[in-house]
């Protein structure tokens, strides 16, 4: 008789782990596709000094794809537009998509325990997509790759200029 009931709690917590599962398998965020940008903005603080930040602004405009760029410790005035190509913007796109960014969409974290932090947003348009993220000192997965890709990528266009 004990052994009937002890099979039915240990079924009983089995199912419910099962569903629990199923139902955080549903809940995570899924990764919509990255693709025909029309607007991606990304900024970040490196300080707390003036000037302590790093803007890329990339716009679609009169089917061009026009990026702004601002380096760290350099005024808003010194930021350079330079024209994009296409291939340039799908490598942007692609390398998004494989960071899973879409997954930070309403990522709106601040740690209120740090008065003196660094900070990021993200804004991405598409036709049939939009992402919003922003943080103070708390990172969606992935953020130091993606940042230091776009540092990369688009930051050493600053430099060529």
């Amino acid at each position: 008789m004990k052994t009937k009931y002890i099979v039915l709690i240990i079924s009983g917590v089995l199912l419910l782990l099962l569903i629990l599962l199923i139902l955080v398998l549903l809940l995570l965020p899924k990764d919509k596709k990255i693709e025909n940008v029309t607007h991606l903005r990304f900024s970040y603080t490196t300080g707390y000094h003036m000037n302590a930040s790093v803007l890329y602004e990339i716009d679609l405009i009169d089917d061009k794809y026009i990026l702004k760029v601002k380096p760290t410790d350099l005024p808003e005035e010194s930021a350079k537009e330079i024209e994009l190509n296409k291939k340039q913007v799908l490598e942007i796109e692609n390398k998004l998509n494989e960071y899973h960014v879409s997954r930070w969409n309403n990522f709106h974290k601040n740690n209120q325990y740090v008065l003196d932090g660094d900070s990021f947003s993200i804004n991405i348009k598409s036709n049939d997509l939009e992402i919003s993220a922003s943080g103070y000192m708390m990172w969606p997965n992935n953020y130091r790759e993606v940042r230091s890709y776009l540092d990369t990528t688009l930051g050493s266009l600053y430099k060529e200029e």
